[in-house]
């Protein structure tokens, strides 16, 4: 029976455990004996630190099935990875039946003994982070609609919690995102649409001296450099719009 507020009466004991993991393997893999499902996978889907993709993936799929996956380049056409980048809601895998790529990725899979159900839950985090956790189990359809039930408010509360220690794994305690200030943000977002400070001060209501401090304390924590480069690397962390 679930709490009042829809958690199951193993979360509590399971957040703990993940808390104490002492790694992201340890955490995917306890998770799947947890809530008895096949495979547990996380995608960090856009390491913003980097100037290309540099995904960091843990799963329990098996290594063959791993090999064949990045082999034969699915991820460019796997709905779940395409649906996980660009939804933020998490969805069941049997919405996505339509979608292109979907018979061939889980036709191969099938063939490789995986099962067919699944769920995903979308995170993006206060600096604009996309991850993915995707769970995966050989449930039939009205078993799996059931366990889902079950289960899905702990997996929605759980998959942040895993997003943060996915992040300590990667990155340990220095995160290489900046983190600037509502202020600051503002004051970058205002300049990256052509407005001066003066102008910026009249739109904020502050002085023209504050936006001068928030903009060289933005250019100091960006790497300093000018303020166009300030303003391109706002962007490119997606801390301002482009």
């Amino acid at each position: 029976m679930s709490k009042p507020d829809g958690r199951s009466p193993i979360f509590d004991s399971i957040a703990d455990r993940i808390a104490k993991a002492a790694n992201l393997a340890e955490i995917i893999d306890s998770f799947r004996r947890s809530y008895d499902l096949d495979h547990v996978t996380y995608h960090l889907i856009r390491n913003l630190s980097d100037a290309v993709d540099s995904p960091f993936v843990r799963t329990t799929y098996p290594e063959d099935w791993v090999g064949i996956y990045v082999l034969r380049q699915y991820v460019g056409i796997d709905p779940v990875v395409r649906a996980g980048i660009s939804r933020v809601a998490p969805f069941d895998w049997a919405s996505l039946g339509d979608q292109p790529g979907y018979d061939e990725v889980m036709g191969a899979a099938r063939r490789f003994g995986l099962g067919q159900s699944g769920y995903s839950i979308p995170i993006v985090d206060k600096r604009h982070r996309r991850a993915l956790l995707s769970l995966n189990s050989h449930r039939a359809t009205e078993a799996w609609q059931e366990h889902l039930a079950n289960y899905k408010v702990d997996w929605h509360d759980l998959a942040h919690l895993v997003h943060r220690k996915a992040l300590f794994e990667a990155f340990g305690e220095h995160d290489p995102l900046p983190q600037l200030g509502p202020r600051e943000i503002e004051c970058l977002t205002w300049t990256a649409r052509g407005k001066e400070a003066k102008e910026i001060a009249g739109i904020l209501r502050i002085s023209e001296h504050t936006v001068r401090t928030y903009l060289k304390s933005a250019r100091h924590k960006l790497g300093g450099g000018t303020l166009s480069h300030a303003v391109s690397q706002a962007q490119r962390y997606h801390l301002i719009a482009p």
